[in-house]
């Protein structure tokens, strides 16, 4: 939304900086004890001793306005934006920052870039697991997206150009829901001058992969995370391990994942993607049921960011292998974040075996009185 903005001065809903606040701190788990954090909040003793109390050295906290004249070997922000770049300006930072006021890197931060990779990709030779039924295809008026509605007897999806994490999209299924998105669609087309529409699939599971290019324009594939989003697309919780929903329709090897991961970083480069961006990239992907078969989606859309599924191929490391959990974000109202956290620590104390964890509750983010949304998670 800060890239669309395109301005210095960009100043997101008062809710949507609650909850960059309130989750800051789970940046953490990326860090190492020689880190810093850089975010709106300070330290948290609570937090800071359970975790410290299990062995687990997380960065320094650093409140954000006492560090935008300093000097950092490199920063890593959630996701580049112009205000971003501005403030840390002075910085020797890793991915230096671009000119956004140029329309090629707005558009390149935008959706318009996941559909050129998808596009890429439906070229390569993939198993016969992965599938890509249908392209999504851009859309200039409203005309043309009822003529895409008509086209997918179970609706279509409707997104626009800038924003992420379950933001910016119209679900369609039916006509009715056509006519009352109308409005909504034509004032997003006049300001954007164009939508993204793709048909709504019968979605089984939620997947990312997670890769990075490095500062000498390196593709490297972390692995594979499954997660779950609601029927609007807003992120609810990732798994440590696979859901069972798909557990029985995977193929018998693994080899389909690192096939995938190759074909996508093929795709990037001769996208030159690595000429724009160094950083993160997560790549949204489905499992979907087509023709009562289960098939892999590898492509809904690349977030060139850091996002959760990078994170919770860190929080991984922390516990045994073969662990069955889950972490999620849950809102509170004021006063109710620090009761919760007290209770679940009760109800489900920490279990540690050879530096791991292998049961109980922990939390990923602050739980002060006035916490409005905080991560947390569980092993079974």
């Amino acid at each position: 939304m800060a890239v669309e903005n395109g301005t210095f001065s960009y100043m997101p809903p008062k809710l949507l900086a609650k909850f960059e606040q309130d989750i800051s701190p789970l940046m953490a788990f990326m860090a190492t004890g020689e880190d810093e954090l850089i975010s709106e909040n300070g330290d948290n003793e609570v937090f800071l001793n359970f975790w410290n109390q299990l062995g687990i050295g997380l960065p320094s906290f650093v409140n954000k306005e006492n560090t935008f004249h300093r000097s950092y070997k490199q920063i890593i922000p959630w996701g580049w934006s112009p205000i971003v770049a501005q403030k840390y300006a002075p910085a020797q930072i890793y991915g230096q920052p671009y000119p956004f006021k140029q329309a090629i890197q707005k558009d390149f931060f935008s959706r318009l870039t996941s559909v050129k990779l998808t596009t890429n990709l439906k070229s390569k030779a993939l198993p016969d697991f992965i599938s890509i039924p249908h392209l999504p295809q851009v859309i200039r008026n409203f005309d043309h997206l009822k003529n895409c509605f008509e086209s997918f007897p179970d609706g279509i999806v409707v997104k626009t150009m800038w924003s992420s994490s379950g933001r910016g999209l119209l679900f369609i299924r039916n006509q009715s829901q056509l006519q009352q998105g109308k409005a909504w669609i034509d004032s997003q087309l006049k300001k954007h001058k164009a939508l993204i529409a793709e048909p709504i699939y019968t979605k089984v599971q939620d997947a990312s992969l997670q890769f990075m290019i490095t500062q000498n324009g390196k593709y490297h594939f972390y692995g594979i995370n499954y997660f779950e989003a609601d029927d609007q697309g807003h992120f609810s919780k990732e798994f440590f391990h696979i859901p069972d929903s798909i557990r029985e329709s995977l193929p018998t090897d693994e080899q389909w994942i690192q096939q995938t991961a190759d074909a996508i970083i093929k795709s990037m480069q001769e996208l030159n993607i690595h000429k724009n961006y160094q950083g993160p990239i997560g790549i949204d992907a489905m499992f979907v049921k087509i023709s009562d078969q289960i098939k892999f989606y590898p492509l809904v859309e690349a977030n060139l960011r850091c996002n959760m599924g990078l994170i919770n191929l860190h929080l991984k490391k922390l516990f045994a292998a073969g662990c069955c959990g889950t972490w999620q974000i849950s809102s509170f109202n004021p006063g109710e974040a620090p009761k919760f956290l007290k209770k679940q620590i009760k109800l489900h104390p920490v279990e540690i075996k050879n530096m791991k964890i292998t049961k109980g509750f922990f939390p990923l983010t602050y739980f002060n009185p006035d916490t409005r949304f905080a991560a947390w998670g569980i092993i079974e």
